[in-house]
């Protein structure tokens, strides 16, 4: 019954602290998840979704064996072997994500025109242009240049059509808005309405924006 309560108290604990610490804990996980998103789509091939699920499972490997390994006071030098087999599959992920990158690269001889409407089959020169676009777009947030950061999505969106990159920066835009407009509606921190967040998720997918009441 103890060990019950205990559980129970440490489980709040847990919530209340991660609750209060939601910001900082957010901004932390964003110095983590970003680069790893850019390191596996660095090619531009393979759907990032597919590319973290077969991270993700890699890595419950490693902790799987952690756990094994304390639970039955196994030597921790055990940890090498799975250690290997994530830096092994992560490098074998990275080496597929370039082969298919060659493959959808490879010009098609009998099409008579490419279809650049599609984020797959964008040329080099327009992925290259794309990536800029992006990168400008995302620092202009960073900076505050709202209209400016939505002017770049825009053409993000209309250059990059079907590129899976767009619905990605979408969704995390749209969660950041949500997460400030119920900052918002919660207390006074924010002095304004923030939809520009709402704003560039539609310019990114070419939707209506969410508008935060």
């Amino acid at each position: 019954m103890k060990d019950g309560k205990s559980v129970f108290v440490v489980l709040a604990l847990t919530v209340f602290i991660v609750y209060v610490m939601r910001n900082f804990l957010g901004r932390l996980s964003s110095f983590f998840f970003v680069p790893i998103d850019n390191l596996l789509f660095i090619s531009h091939s393979i759907p990032p979704v597919l590319m973290w699920m077969i991270l993700g499972l890699l890595i419950g490997l490693v902790y799987g064996s952690f756990i094994s390994i304390k639970k039955f006071k196994l030597d921790y030098k055990l940890l090498v072997y799975p250690g290997l087999i994530l830096l092994i599959s992560l490098s074998l992920i990275l080496l597929a994500s370039f082969v298919v990158k060659k493959v959808i690269d490879r010009p098609n001889t009998g099409s008579v025109e490419s279809k650049d409407t599609d984020g797959h089959f964008l040329t080099s020169a327009n992925r290259a242009k794309l990536n800029e676009i992006l990168k400008k777009g995302i620092l202009a947030v960073e900076n505050e240049r709202y209209e400016t950061a939505e002017e770049l999505f825009i053409k993000a969106s209309t250059l990059g059509k079907g590129d899976p990159r767009l619905d990605s920066l979408s969704r995390i835009y749209t969660n950041i808005g949500n997460d400030k407009c119920a900052l918002f509606r919660s207390d006074t921190e924010l002095k304004y309405i923030p939809n520009y967040y709402y704003k560039y998720a539609a310019a990114l997918t070419n939707k209506a924006p969410k508008i935060c009441k």
